[in-house]
């Protein structure tokens, strides 16, 4: 049964001289998104074997919590420091 949750891990590739500085900046962006109504966890960690790597955990309680989330200055001012891009998205559910 489908919970109506907005569930994905984003794999983003930081600029190998900008590290420091993306740390800063989503430190910032979590400090803000975990305050929003719909946010259920909005996590980021950074792969050890591949430092400029970056994995963000985020459950949004439905499509429009998230799309909120999206259209927020502190989510546009973050994306456009240029600092990462986005490799890739999945979209998962839990299943226990």
């Amino acid at each position: 049964m489908d919970s109506g949750k907005v569930e994905s891990t984003v794999v983003l590739k930081c600029k190998a001289d900008k590290i420091e500085q993306f740390k800063i900046a989503v430190s910032q962006l979590v400090h803000e998104t975990v305050k929003e109504p719909g946010c259920e966890i909005f996590k980021i960690f950074q792969n050890k074997a591949q430092p400029d790597e970056f994995i963000l955990w985020e459950i949004f309680k439905d499509e429009a919590s998230l799309d909120l989330h999206m259209k927020s200055e502190y989510t546009q001012e973050c994306f456009s420091l240029g600092l990462f891009e986005a490799v890739s998205v999945t979209y998962h559910t839990e299943v226990i």
